[in-house]
């Protein structure tokens, strides 16, 4: 299990460190690259995802609170397990929440979510580069607060990560990026 402790001061060194490689990042990166990243429409997610179920629901239409997908880090990863257990954890935060949403979905719905709390629990060591099953259920969603549990599984069926997370939801507003 991995835990992070931090203080009020070791996160704003953080903060100005990650805002400093912001910064470097952007700086590097051409004009066409970064005017692409700031649409809407460009998500540029280091794994790959295969959803179980054909998905006939849309943001505006209501669906179960449960959801099944496959998904592997794109390319080949290094045997550190810190680094599999990292790329599970930053999947685990990309559409786990918004389960929560489906049974109340509605037309022009758009929410912001955040998290409250999401815990994690590693059964025995894992591969992020092979294909994963990640199950997800939301028992729960109510008075602005959604809870999620799931589990993930390896190819031979075996356990290897359960997961549980509350977050808070609130309607959200359009933000408009501006252009680059």
């Amino acid at each position: 299990m991995l835990l992070f402790v931090l203080s009020w001061g070791s996160i704003g060194n953080i903060l100005s460190t990650l805002s400093e490689v912001v910064v470097m990042l952007t700086v590097s990166f051409d004009r066409t690259y970064r005017n692409k990243v700031a649409t809407a429409n460009f998500v540029p997610w280091p794994i790959e995802i295969r959803f179980c179920e054909p998905n006939n629901a849309t943001n505006q239409t209501k669906s179960p609170p449960s959801l099944k997908y496959w998904f592997r880090a794109k390319g080949k990863l290094s045997d550190d397990q810190a680094l599999h257990r990292c790329v599970a954890a930053y999947t685990s935060d990309l559409i786990f929440l918004t389960v929560s949403l489906n049974p109340h979905r509605k037309k022009d719905l758009s929410v912001t979510s955040v998290s409250l709390d999401h815990s994690m629990w590693f059964h025995r060591p894992l591969r992020a580069d092979d294909w994963i099953l990640f199950v997800i259920h939301s028992p729960a969603a109510h008075n602005a607060r959604g809870f999620v549990w799931g589990q993930m599984f390896n190819r031979k069926g075996e356990l290897v990560v359960s997961l549980t997370q509350e977050g808070l939801l609130r309607p959200g507003r359009r933000v408009f990026l501006p252009k680059l």
